[in-house]
């Protein structure tokens, strides 16, 4: 394989585009994450720093319960390296694991819900098989999903039962159930319960010393192409992630902010752009479970949010929730959308629904946290396109066939990274790990072209961008996310025709409707450009997948070839 360029070698043409604000190198700390609470609780000790539902969180109440987590930990064996399941969705619970791991020095294997549970609880099993899992922290319902995939937990803290969040006042936990486990349940242990137990227990002291910057804090799993392989963030990623967040909106004001979460919290976007973000920022952090299909319209008025860090799905509930009760939203200031393409049209609704919030979507990559590129919130824009590499993020385009040719602009090529939160690699995984991480670049699989301004447009993946007749590329992801927008469609499909090369759609419609395949084609023409377009759309019962839950897209040519 060819080298890629040197780092020395890359002109950075996007600095000029960064509005003023926004430096273009930034010097990271040399911490551990953790120490964005401490500094909170320096800051703004009384300050909300968590709300979910009923159950909010200052930051001097975060940092007890954090503390209180780590000695149960230790208490049950937990040391520095250690790698446990993480399985607590978007709750309150989740920010005090994650902090309390860390605290320790050990290290996060989050398992977001996605879309498919039992799918994800199977792949699960092999990730945790693979990273040496010791333990668990998880609800109920992810554990019976796990043990059924068969996993075999030495114990489980299940953080069902959040009262123990409570102020210590009024936290009472039931005296019976007070060191004891429950019948039939196994490993499981009520959260609450062990750490009301501990407290009457002798101290242990721990002589750890600070956890080191480049200690790995999460494994995030990834299966791609049929490839299972855990990536390695470690602390000083996240942290150049966060402050990369952090320094993209530079008038944010510390401790003044209000930021709503909607999102899965163990998925990299919502608990970095997100979570971490705010508590860089002393915010109060809104917490809305993704699942709960109104109510954030009615959140963000209640509260005054005035950021928020949403995916595309939730953006739109936003907009008919809040064009059906009358929500006030004028007092966000920026609206972040992560996850999957944004409609521009729905983009533009919402900045005027909101009186001028800069609704954003930003870009990336597992292997580079969360965000890599990103529209300026205050300055020029580009319709379609993932923007300009954040602050001290390189970026480079090259031909896929030659990693040390730079294309020139406007022309396809193949994105390298480099950056503070590119991650060094692939957990046990040497070969994986020198294919991707290349004198300091990460090789991606994304095909992208870039301007003579420094700003990036994203194609596709190389594994599934698909060519049609007359040369053109075509990003299906973007194709099926505009036709999954329609009301009428569950799941899209896109792929090429094997004779002639044409685009085509296939559509799995919601239960109890079924548009005529003209209605979805206009629907394509009204929102999508002249060379994405499908040339048929075809109503279909299932939509054939692999074993990631993405679309298979040779099984599915196949498929329509017999229609």
């Amino acid at each position: 394989m060819s080298r890629p360029p040197a780092l020395a070698d890359i002109d950075r043409p996007w600095v000029r585009g960064y509005p003023p604000g926004v430096p273009p190198s930034y010097r990271i700390p040399e911490v551990p994450i953790p120490r964005l609470l401490d500094d909170a609780v320096r800051d703004f000790p009384e300050a909300v720093a968590l709300r979910s539902r009923d159950v909010s969180l200052t930051h001097v109440a975060l940092r007890d319960r954090v503390a209180d987590l780590v000695d149960l930990l230790r208490e049950l064996g937990v040391v520095r390296g250690d790698r446990l399941l993480v399985a607590t969705g978007t709750t309150i619970s989740t920010p005090v694991v994650l902090l309390a791991l860390w605290r320790i020095g050990a290290v996060a294997v989050p398992l977001p819900p996605g879309r498919d549970r039992a799918r994800t609880a199977s792949r699960a099993v092999e990730v945790a098989v693979a990273t040496g899992v010791v333990g668990a922290v998880a609800t109920r319902d992810r554990l019976q999903e796990l043990q059924a995939a068969g996993l075999a937990l030495d114990w489980v803290l299940d953080t069902t039962d959040e009262a123990w969040l409570a102020p210590r006042p009024r936290f009472r936990p039931p005296r019976p159930r007070l060191g004891r486990r429950r019948s039939g349940d196994g490993p499981v242990r009520d959260l609450g319960a062990a750490i009301a137990e501990l407290a009457g227990s002798p101290v242990t002291l721990h002589g750890d010393g600070p956890v080191p910057p480049d200690a790995p804090a999460l494994l995030v799993p990834r299966w791609r192409g049929g490839d299972r392989r855990a990536i390695v963030l470690t602390h000083h990623n996240l942290l150049a992630s966060t402050f990369q967040a952090r320094l993209w909106v530079p008038d944010i004001q510390a401790g003044r902010e209000h930021v709503v979460v909607a999102g899965d919290l163990l998925a990299l976007g919502p608990m970095v752009l997100g979570w971490l973000a705010g508590l860089l920022a002393g915010a109060c952090v809104e917490l809305f479970p993704p699942e709960e299909s109104s109510g954030l319209a009615r959140t963000i008025d209640r509260h005054d949010a005035t950021l928020a860090v949403l995916e595309p799905a939730q953006v739109d509930a936003l907009m008919t929730e809040s064009e059906s009760s009358r929500r006030d939203l004028t007092s966000l200031r920026v609206v972040l959308a992560a996850g999957a393409p944004l409609d521009p049209d729905t983009a533009r609704e919402l900045e005027l629904r909101t009186g001028g919030a800069r609704v954003r979507e930003g870009f990336g990559v597992s292997e580079a946290g969360p965000i890599t590129h990103a529209q300026p919130v205050y300055g020029r824009t580009t319709p379609g396109a993932m923007g300009l590499p954040v602050t001290d993020t390189l970026a480079a385009v090259v031909d896929p066939d030659d990693l040390g040719q730079l294309c020139d602009p406007g022309t396809p090529g193949l994105l390298l990274l480099a950056g503070p939160q590119v991650s060094p690699g692939y957990f046990e995984d040497a070969e994986a790990t020198a294919a991707r991480f290349v004198d300091g670049w990460l090789v991606t699989d994304d095909l992208v072209t870039v301007d003579e301004d420094g700003v990036f447009t994203h194609i596709g993946r190389r594994d599934e961008v698909l060519r049609t007749a007359d040369g053109a590329y075509v990003a299906p992801r973007r194709v099926e996310a505009v036709l999954q927008r329609h009301p009428a469609v569950q799941r899209a499909g896109i792929t090429t025709d094997a004779d002639s090369g044409a685009v085509v759609a296939a559509v799995r419609c919601q239960r109890r409707q079924r548009p005529s395949e003209e209605e979805l084609l206009a629907y394509c023409h009204a929102h999508l450009d002249s060379h994405s377009r499908p040339e048929r759309v075809i109503l279909v019962d299932d939509i054939p997948e692999n074993d990631a839950g993405e679309v298979a897209r040779d099984a599915l040519r196949d498929l329509l070839a017999e229609r």
